[in-house]
């Protein structure tokens, strides 16, 4: 539930701000795909349905053809999520894989992202969610 008001706030963000924010909404939405599918043993409806939702919002905004990030993403996902679960990875490594696999498909989608996180705005806001995420799961369940 708390994924899809993310996905939610996300698609209602999107295109408000400044170029920054906007790629850091559509590298969350890709990152919230990838999560519902990885972080799972047994893949759920919900989780199907939230990573079709993701990815379809994603291609909305970036200009794709509708739902072919659902194809090509969602078979090599499958086995990545076995390989992922049936071995003990810490919620760190599991934590970098996802974000390695969304950042990779985030440049896939848009090429000239490289040259952008030269800004130092990029630097700044990724320092600041890198360090709100270490946060949250070192001090979240207290």
């Amino acid at each position: 539930m708390i994924r899809l008001v993310f996905v939610t706030i996300l698609f209602l963000i999107y295109g408000n701000f400044n170029f920054v924010i906007n790629d850091i909404v559509i590298f969350s939405l890709i990152n919230i795909a990838f999560y519902t599918v990885l972080m799972e043993k047994n893949i759920k409806i919900i989780d199907a349905f939230i990573f079709i939702l993701s990815t379809y919002i994603v291609e909305v905004f970036v200009g794709l053809p509708i739902l072919i990030g659902v194809v090509a993403l969602f078979i090599p996902l499958i086995l990545l999520n076995y390989f992922i679960n049936n071995y003990n990875f810490a919620l760190y490594i599991k934590s970098f894989i996802i974000f390695l696999l969304s950042f990779i498909v985030f440049c896939i989608f848009d090429q000239t992202v490289v040259f952008r996180l030269l800004n130092l705005q990029y630097f700044i806001s990724i320092f600041i969610l890198i360090l709100i995420f270490l946060g949250l799961s070192k001090y979240g369940k207290e």
